[in-house]
């Protein structure tokens, strides 16, 4: 099962009255990361939660060192993790206060072998217009075989009128791990939205792949 965890940056804007002798206003600010790992299976998507305090409601910012993709969603990110245990085995998420004041806090964990098949999407972000052309993309089956089917799927919003895009068919030799797919965009948007893709795989065992679109009107 794929785990998913969201980077929510709680920001306090209330003081706690606690007594400090901080950054600001003697009010100590605060940014920890309450659900730290150590280790992740390739292909899974996880998601951080911080507890940000006295910043001066300027948020933070997030920044990623080693392999796989983290994704910005105003207060929230994705951490979508490479479909094979990378060399070096070292992947950091830093969260950084945004009000100057330096304060910081990160995790550092390693990636796991998968326990079965990994299917990864080439490009892991990208952005389309709606009403525009499909964008295709490229989709990798770690340990695929010829009788793996794959499907695809786009989470909805309202902005999309319910339905976030669509995909065609899947064009590669079957079994040869590497296939090619367009991903069309709806006919419309009210905003620009961010949308989750999935690709499946029949496999036994296999972790889904994510990447993530921006669909802009």
């Amino acid at each position: 099962m794929v785990r998913r965890i969201v980077l929510l940056v709680l920001v306090l804007a209330v003081s706690l009255g606690l007594p400090g002798c901080g950054f600001f206003g003697g009010k100590t600010t605060i940014v920890q990361i309450t659900n730290k790992i150590t280790s992740l299976p390739a292909g899974q998507v996880y998601q951080f939660t911080a507890n940000v305090q006295h910043d001066q409601k300027k948020g933070v910012t997030l920044s990623l060192s080693g392999a796989g993709t983290l994704v910005l969603t105003g207060s929230t990110a994705t951490y979508i993790a490479p479909p094979a245990p990378p060399t070096p085995n070292s992947v950091t998420v830093t969260v950084t206060a945004a009000n100057g004041s330096g304060v910081s806090d990160s995790d550092t964990f390693t990636i796991t072998p998968a326990a079965g098949p990994v299917v990864s999407i080439v490009p892991t972000t990208f952005t389309v217009t709606a009403g525009g052309t499909p964008f295709t993309l490229t989709v990798s089956v770690t340990q695929d075989n010829a009788t793996d089917t794959l499907t695809g799927g786009v989470s909805g919003g309202t902005g999309c009128g319910g339905t976030c895009g669509s995909f065609g068919s899947f064009i590669g030799t079957p079994g040869g791990g590497t296939y090619q797919v367009q991903f069309t965009p709806p006919a419309s948007v009210t905003t620009s939205t961010l949308q989750e893709v999935q690709v499946l795989s029949s496999l036994a065992s296999s972790t889904p792949g994510t990447a993530f679109v921006t669909i802009n009107p």
